[in-house]
């Protein structure tokens, strides 16, 4: 469904959010069995794919990433979105969905992490490398993470979210 408001056109979706895959393809097939269910409309990955091969076991849904710590083949990395026709953001990455600024930073460095959050820019920031999921209010600022969809890192299960930008729920 498309709104008009003003000169913007908005959005109204369901985001899947999903981060720290680190080339477990089975998991990976796992979460795009659940967003296909979900009928999400973008997937956001928050980085550490790991491997070309990651990327993509993704195909077949409209994908945007960004770059995490263990994300080293770049141009492996870069050649695979651009054959998924997906979108390989960089370090960070900024959309509006549904009136809402998004922003999207792997997490590696704390103090970035902290400055673009406390900086009042956004209004949902994503993010991933704790491998711990995370869905808390900083000031006015929503701050997610979807937890790692590798799964038993620090014992952790896999996780993946789902978002939804008119209702603003968030299902684990």
């Amino acid at each position: 469904m498309i709104i008009l408001k003003s000169l913007y056109t908005v959005w109204l979706m369901k985001i899947g959010l999903i981060s720290d895959t680190h080339d477990n393809i089975q998991n990976i097939r796992k979460a795009l069995r659940e967003f296909n269910d979900k009928y999400v409309d973008v997937v956001i990955h928050a980085g550490d794919f790991v491997s070309p091969i990651a990327v993509e076991s993704l195909a077949g849904v409209k994908l945007v990433g960004v770059l995490g710590n263990n994300d080293i083949d770049i141009p492996g990395l870069t050649s695979t979105f651009n054959k998924i026709h997906g979108e390989l953001k960089g370090e960070i990455f900024e959309a509006v969905y549904d009136g809402m600024k998004f922003a999207v930073y792997h997490g590696t460095n704390l103090a970035k992490k902290e400055q673009l959050i406390k900086s009042g820019k956004y209004d949902v920031f994503i993010y991933g490398h704790t491998h711990r999921k995370d869905n808390r209010y900083i000031g006015t600022t929503r701050v997610i993470n979807p937890g790692t969809a590798k799964g038993w890192f620090f014992g952790l299960v896999a996780t993946i979210a789902v978002f939804d930008t008119s209702s603003r729920n968030l299902e684990f």
